[in-house]
């Protein structure tokens, strides 16, 4: 996933990274990322397409201190949320209640963009990062084959790196 570190409403895309060269070269687009930021809140929007429906949202409230972050469908159906657990010197404790009786264990750094996420102990996404110039940055997320919505994986991965940046 790449993403402009200096950039207001920063829309990118994420890209299936390519088989030559160990998987580390540019893909085809798979998703497309908007962000909408309106006066008090910020929108991330998933879609398949740049103009397709929207799968997924996450939205920052700009005003509120929180430490839980919804997930919704593009009907505004909460899908999923993110709780933050508890505040270490290191690391944060996140979990994420997927659709009512599911949950997704956060482990690693999420500062440090180094982490996984793990359901009934097994890795499910596996996130690492990478600079690559200056004025951009990398971060190459992993899904098990096995994921049933990726999509929501990776709704999952904007949501904690926005809550982490508070």
């Amino acid at each position: 996933m790449r993403e402009k570190l200096i950039t207001f409403g920063k829309d990118f895309e994420i890209k299936e990274a390519s088989r030559r060269r160990g998987g580390h070269g540019p893909g085809k687009a798979k998703y497309y990322v908007d962000d909408k930021v309106l006066r008090a809140c910020e929108t991330f929007n998933i879609r398949s397409s740049r103009h397709g429906e929207v799968l997924y949202q996450v939205q920052e409230r700009k005003l509120s201190v929180r430490d839980t972050m919804k997930i919704e469908d593009g009907n505004g159906d909460e899908i999923a949320k993110i709780k933050k657990r508890a505040v270490g010197v290191v690391r944060d404790n996140f979990v994420v209640k997927v659709r009512g009786d599911r949950d997704w264990q956060i482990n690693g750094a999420i500062l440090d963009h180094d982490f996984t996420v793990k359901e009934n102990g097994k890795t499910i996404v596996k996130v690492h990062k990478n600079w690559v110039t200056p004025i951009k940055d990398c971060y190459f997320i992993d899904i098990d084959e096995d994921c049933d919505d990726k999509a929501l994986a990776l709704m999952v991965v904007i949501g904690l790196e926005d809550m982490s940046e508070d």
